[in-house]
């Protein structure tokens, strides 16, 4: 705070100006170069190297960096001889100056145009909200899989258009047009299967043996993990084809068992991939009980004709008792008749027993009534949205022009002069005097429309130099920062009518924040920011984690989500996202915690104790999953995805020829992670960077390599006990913490820090680019706003949302 004051003090006397170069040089030579030089280079800087060209902005990051780390005291080190309090007000003012006039020049010199193409889900969401079309860019074969920066996947210097993207970019559009306009229509369609139908062949001879034994109770079908069963066959709905590929619902009546106290039946519905299993198109647990079923309902975008197959995720029990003998034993049609677990009689003395005498499950198994699927649907707000897209077949060339401009002015997110279509319009004419229908010549119109940059791109800029959107482009701008896809009818009509400013954007922001389409950007944004991508990257050895299966990987990408979704809907503080006595949980996650099962299927809010070690995104089984290697906890990964995620801090990278860390040799002395590490950051060319990443990550050294809590840390190799975990550490700044707990409270006292980070991680996202020592302003302005509503959730988006920042190019 005095060194703040200080600055704040010169920058109102100018006290230094960018001109002084004789003092600024002297500092740093003087405090600096000894350091970061030719014959020191901590930190991977070589200030003697940095340019001192400000305009050209080169090394503007770096500089940035040193103006940091000397006003807030890191720099110069404790053990290296320290500047006085005048020389730091000095120095800091006439760094500060040379990066804001640089800052200037480059304003100044910008380029005219810029381009951020579409990541794959925004061009997804755009086609939907466009024409009503369910299209999947991520399937394999489709668009190319999108770069990532950080985790960001819609960082315009990285989304490149490389010739092959280019085809596949005409075959999407193809296939949506098709979509939209098809050829012959695909009417809905229901079937209604029931376990006799699917089990029994029509079950007469097995209705027959239930008719004898007086059994009442209806013939179910038995799921039981190990096995596939067909879910969906063409032939159900008779002669099948791409022309039926659309929208399905699936309903299905259900129930399970499972031994007392163990996990519910897991069901996944999807294609083929294995023996035993599938892609998990539907996943959900059957928590309803054998004697009261439950209907559950669910919609699926189906590309037919399609094959699924029911599968029942397997447990450590059914491990064990699998096999081809309990596979045949069971599969057979004739092999047994099941009702009810209690109807003893019914089973085959000879196939291995799956329930107890009291009817629980000895593993868990899926009760099937019935199924039942309808499509393909397509809603009327789908329907709406194609509606006056084609020209009557009768329409005069003037007709076409107007649908297409019409067209155009949607796909392109502004408003479109009549010459910019000419070739499109060209293209129709040529059509149809080769002999083609309106419909069919109008569509290489609109494929000349979709695979233009004007809509694969968001374009900003005009022939003129200027440093703010226009409305129409802060308008795109605003709604694939929200709802990452393109702005509604009442967002075209505000940019339209010129209100996109204060209180008519005030009035925009919360209609977009409260619209269901915020959805999109929790799921992105979560995803993106949490680099959620490396979850499961790294499988965990089946053998050292058996509780890990797939069903648990799924619901761990989902928690923090869902987490998200929570505090955001509720406008909680961001101290949320440190540490909290609730998460978001479903019947898997609450078992693999050890937390009560909640009530309801799916994930609900669920409350935590200090006993149950969880709270806040830290301690979930993604985050500690996503820093492993599937054989062991990383607490250096974990450090910088801390430092990177919580703080907006990218450590350098390490030192090229670094030694790893070597696995303890099979006579040796077992001992921790931690205490090899410690040994590795003795390296002088290490310690530096160490000293700022592994307390982040040796914080949470009470979790294994999935996410639990354990107090010895499992040692595969060595001679002795499996050591205990040590949590304890010291933080960059010298305070001390002797576990995860203290390391929250600790991290909460730095609450200004971690939401400056959040906001721009925020900014990142929004404005599609790396931020920069000239975004800095804006960002303090951002900041001051949302310090004003207590940092809520909510209140920082929107403070991001209205920002003056949000509207510059």
């Amino acid at each position: 705070m005095i060194r703040l004051c200080f600055l704040i003090i010169a920058c109102l006397f100018g006290i230094a100006s960018a001109s002084a170069a004789e003092p600024f040089e002297a500092f740093l030579k003087k405090y600096c170069v000894r350091c970061h030089s030719s014959q020191r280079e901590e930190g991977d800087i070589r200030i003697d190297r940095l340019s001192r060209d400000f305009k050209a902005g080169v090394d503007t990051h770096n500089w940035a960096e040193v103006l940091d780390k000397v006003n807030s005291g890191e720099m110069p080190p404790e053990d290296e001889p320290q500047p006085t309090q005048n020389e730091i007000t000095a120095f800091v003012t006439n760094l500060n100056s040379l990066l804001k006039e640089g800052r200037a020049a480059r304003l100044a010199a910008r380029p005219t145009v810029a381009h951020y193409r579409l990541s794959r889900k925004e061009y997804q969401n755009t086609i939907y909200d466009l024409l009503g079309v369910r299209y999947d860019p991520a399937k394999p074969g489709e668009l190319n899989e999108d770069t990532l920066w950080h985790g960001i996947e819609r960082i315009g210097s990285q989304l490149s258009l490389s010739p092959s993207h280019v085809d596949r970019y005409y075959r999407a559009a193809d296939i949506v047009l098709e979509r939209a306009f098809p050829g012959t229509s695909g009417e809905a369609r229901k079937i209604h299967k029931t376990a006799a139908e699917l089990r029994y062949g029509g079950a007469k001879i097995q209705q027959e043996a239930l008719d004898r034994l007086g059994i009442k109770r209806p013939l179910r079908y038995l799921h039981f993990p190990g096995q596939l069963q067909p879910a969906l066959l063409p032939h159900w709905f008779g002669k099948t084809g791409p022309e039926l590929s659309g929208l399905y619902k699936l309903r299905l009546q259900a129930s399970g068992t499972r031994p007392p106290g163990g996990q519910p039946a897991h069901f996944s519905i999807g294609k083929k991939t294995g023996e035993e299993t599938v892609d998990g198109l539907i996943e959900f647990d059957i928590t309803a009980p054998e004697d009261s079923p439950q209907v559950y309902e669910f919609e699926v975008f189906l590309e037919m004709p399609a094959t699924l197959y029911f599968c029942v995720v397997a447990t450590d029990v059914v491990d064990r008792r699998s096999g081809a003998a309990f596979r045949n034993a069971l599969s057979k049609r004739g092999s047994y008749i099941f009702t009810h677990s209690s109807e003893t009689l019914l089973l085959n003395p000879n196939a291995p027993q799956m329930f107890d005498d009291k009817g629980n499950g000895i593993f868990s198994t899926v009760l099937l009534d019935w199924i039942e699927w309808e499509g393909p649907l397509v809603a009327d707000t789908e329907k709406s949205r194609r509606k006056g897209v084609l020209p009557p077949d009768d329409a005069t060339p003037e007709i076409v022009a107007e649908h297409l401009q019409r067209f155009a002015e949607r796909a392109w997110r502004r408003p479109v002069k009549k010459e910019e279509l000419e070739e499109y319009l060209q293209s129709y004419h040529a059509e149809r005097k080769a002999g083609e229908k309106t419909a069919d010549a109008y569509r290489i119109a609109l494929q000349g429309v979709l695979t233009s940059r004007n809509f694969i791109y968001l374009v900003e800029g005009d022939p003129k130099t200027r440093e703010r959107l226009t409305d129409w482009e802060f308008a795109s701008r605003l709604s694939y920062f929200l709802w990452s896809s393109m702005p509604d009818n009442a967002l075209y009509a505000a940019a339209k009518s010129g209100t996109l400013h204060g209180e008519g954007l005030e009035k925009q922001v919360d209609r977009i924040l409260t619209d269901s389409r915020i959805n999109r950007f929790i799921d992105d944004f979560s995803r993106q920011w949490l680099q959620l991508h490396r979850v499961g990257m790294f499988p965990p050895d089946k053998k050292l984690y058996p509780s890990y299966d797939d069903w648990l990987e799924t619901s761990m990408h989902a928690e923090p989500v869902e987490y998200f979704r929570e505090m955001l809907a509720n406008n909680l503080p961001i101290e949320g996202f440190l540490d909290s006595d609730w998460t978001m949980a479903n019947a898997r996650l609450c078992d693999f915690y050890g937390l009560t099962e909640p009530e309801q299927d799916g994930f609900q809010r669920v409350s935590l104790e200090p006993k149950d070690n969880r709270g806040g995104l830290l301690t979930m089984g993604a985050v500690l999953g996503l820093t492993s290697d599937g054989t062991r906890h990383r607490p250096v990964h974990r450090g910088v995805w801390v430092s990177e995620t919580i703080f907006n801090k990218t450590p350098p990278p390490p030192p090229a020829n670094v030694d790893p860390i070597e696995p303890i040799p099979p006579k040796g002395t077992k001992i921790t992670i931690r205490q090899r590490i410690e040994a590795h950051a003795k390296n002088a060319n290490c310690a530096s960077c160490h000293r700022n990443i592994d307390p982040f990550g040796l914080a949470f050294d009470r979790y294994d390599a999935i996410g639990q809590w354990r107090t010895r840390e499992r040692v595969p190799t060595g001679v002795g006990e499996d050591p205990l975990v040590d949590a304890s550490g010291v933080m960059p700044d010298g305070r001390p913490f002797t576990d995860t707990v203290q390391f929250k409270r600790l991290v909460l006292e730095d609450r200004d820090k971690v939401a400056r980070a959040f906001i721009e991680h925020l900014c990142t996202y929004a404005l599609r680019r790396v931020l920069t020592v000239d975004d800095q302003d804006d960002l303090n302005v951002i900041q001051e706003e949302a310090k004003k509503h207590e940092y809520r959730i909510k209140d920082i988006v929107r403070a991001v949302a209205l920002s003056d920042l949000m509207r510059k190019r």
